[in-house]
């Protein structure tokens, strides 16, 4: 292996700048390459952050030796085809979230991945905050006893992002597979990765659908429909009885509120707005804020990826672990069609 990994970029939109960003600030890598369909943006992104190589193909990217591996930062449908084809050419893929359009694409990924002997690793950014990795520190330890209960819940009043995000055919949905996905990996990474038998969910789609809670990010063109949800409720069960919930919105008519918690035998905590943990001394409840310094969690992650790259690990976020949580994804959105719960396996 060279000094440095070689780190392609795929994508130059608004997630492509937080990894370009990001990468000035790990050690081991450098980015000589950078690629996107659209001139303008790419000539942009390439000047702001000197990468000498651009193309507007991505296996023009991939032919040769110019890169080591390649970072995914392009619309969902476009994943699979993208990561095979990196496989193919013989290089490791750091792959924004979600890792594919649903799990039957996850699966391929993984596998391609396993046959070409190459790393996969999602961008599921949540795992890599300070006090993510913290709080996943003191449940492994047992502080919390067993977390039985996990709730997310992310609302947005006004937050529909423009482009191919309210398009189905390319994004595979709405907040539920671009919020809901961090909300579900995070808690369920937590929590052990129990195993998921079944889910049951609702989606909604009244203010998208009529014009409304349109935010102010995202590729600036919009679709002929809104073929998406604006707004998902759903609940996992797994198979030793814990559960896990989520409320996601994109749009709503309430306030703007991120809020996650985990409820233990022993004790609780909260990951979201602000780090707090639950417990008791007795008959004293005892409520306590950890001191955490805050750190850029793309750059922790790029950081990760890059030493398991160097080093032949596993990462924190591998593309097997996204494959469970985009068949729980699945399940929900299954669920929310039929108005049935929908029976899970992972296997």
């Amino acid at each position: 292996m060279r000094n440095k990994v070689r780190l392609g970029m795929i994508g130059a939109g608004t997630i492509a700048r937080f990894h370009l960003r990001s990468a000035r600030e790990c050690t081991g890598v450098e980015v000589p390459a950078v690629c996107d369909v659209d001139a303008g943006r790419l000539q942009a992104v390439a000047e702001e952050f000197a990468v000498p190589h651009t193309f507007d193909d991505h296996r023009d990217l991939l032919a040769g030796d110019l890169v080591d591996a390649v970072s995914i930062c392009t619309p969902n449908d476009t994943h699979l085809p993208i990561a095979l084809d990196a496989f193919k050419a013989g290089k490791h893929v750091l792959c924004e979230k979600p890792l594919a359009m649903n799990a039957r694409e996850a699966r391929r990924m993984v596998a391609a991945a396993e046959k070409a002997g190459r790393l996969l690793m999602a961008a599921q950014s949540a795992r890599y905050t300070t006090s993510a990795r913290f709080l996943k520190g003191l449940a492994d330890k047992g502080r919390f006893g067993d977390i039985y209960y996990a709730k997310g819940v992310w609302l947005r009043r006004t937050g529909i992002p423009k482009g191919w995000f309210q398009d189905a055919e390319q994004s595979g949905g709405g907040p539920l597979i671009d919020l809901g996905v961090h909300a579900v990996d995070l808690m369920w990474w937590i929590m052990g990765h129990p195993n998921p038998i079944a889910a049951y969910g609702v989606t909604f789609d009244h203010l998208g659908r009529s014009g409304q809670g349109m935010g102010d990010w995202g590729v600036g063109y919009n679709p002929t429909t809104f073929s998406v949800e604006d707004m998902v409720a759903a609940m996992i069960r797994f198979e030793d009885g814990r559960a896990l919930g989520i409320d996601i919105s994109w749009a709503a008519h309430t306030g703007d509120f991120y809020w996650l918690r985990l409820f233990g035998t022993k004790g609780g905590a909260q990951l979201a707005p602000e780090s707090l943990i639950y417990e008791t001394e007795g008959e004293t409840k005892v409520d306590a804020a950890p001191q955490l310094e805050q750190e850029n969690q793309y750059a922790n992650e790029i950081q990760h990826f890059v030493d398991c790259v160097r080093r032949g690990k596993e990462p924190i976020s591998p593309g097997s672990q996204a494959v469970v949580v985009m068949a729980m994804l699945d399940a929900i959105a299954n669920s929310a069609r039929t108005g049935r719960m929908v029976s899970l396996r992972t296997g």
